[in-house]
């Protein structure tokens, strides 16, 4: 069954320009609705509103990334995790997946046509699973 209501995503990001990138670019995909925050805690304070999607960096002021998505994932468990960063570091991309994430993507010239395709195929998937 087909279950087509808009798709709350939260994206945290702590660099204005990226973060607003991330909306721009995500602007585009029908039927989802994305808020921005600039600190992990400032996000896990709204997390009673159990957003669809989580868009996360790792390099956060307040909180490593690594422990934002532990805390999503205790907190709410149905949110899909995408990680945007930086940062290379297999052992820590392996944790994450170890985590239940469903994906993680570098920062790239390629990274936004690559995360909007990752999100409508989430969105797909949602609609059909529950």
């Amino acid at each position: 069954m087909e279950n087509s209501r808009k798709k709350k995503i939260f994206v945290v990001e702590d660099n204005k320009t990226e973060g607003m990138l991330l909306k721009l670019c995500l602007g585009s995909i029908k039927n989802v609705s994305i808020t921005n925050f600039t600190f992990g805690e400032e996000l896990l304070h709204n997390l009673a509103e159990q957003p669809d999607i989580l868009i996360s960096d790792m390099m956060l002021p307040d909180i490593t990334g690594e422990e934002l998505v532990k805390t999503v994932r205790e907190k709410s468990p149905n949110t899909e995790i995408i990680v945007v960063s930086a940062q290379k570091d297999i052992d820590l991309i392996a944790r994450l997946q170890e985590l239940g994430i469903y994906n993680y993507l570098v920062k790239s010239e390629t990274c936004m046509e690559t995360l909007q395709k990752s999100i409508e195929d989430l969105t797909f998937l949602i609609d059909h699973k529950r």
